[in-house]
């Protein structure tokens, strides 16, 4: 069966490894931890004893909220995973 995206939310496992995944290229030596379903956060070597995390997730706005209270979410939201 073909992988199927669905119509909200997050994609499944077998979307990343079929869809996404094969179009990211050649593995790099930097990536301590590279993307992977469920995970929202990547670690990169920098070099001189210095790594960097990563994290994404999906955000939205929320009308009611406005752009400068959504937006202060979404930061918060995405460095809680950092954390």
């Amino acid at each position: 069966m073909k992988a199927q995206l669905p119509d909200i939310g997050k994609v499944s496992a077998k979307v990343l490894d079929e869809v996404v995944l094969p179009q990211l290229g050649r593995r790099r030596a930097e990536v301590l931890l590279k993307p992977q379903h469920g995970v929202d956060v990547g670690i990169v070597d920098l070099g001189n004893g210095k790594v960097m995390a990563t994290t994404t997730d999906p955000i939205f706005i929320v009308p009611p909220y406005g752009w400068e209270r959504s937006a202060w979410f979404a930061v918060h939201i995405l460095a809680s995973d950092a954390v």
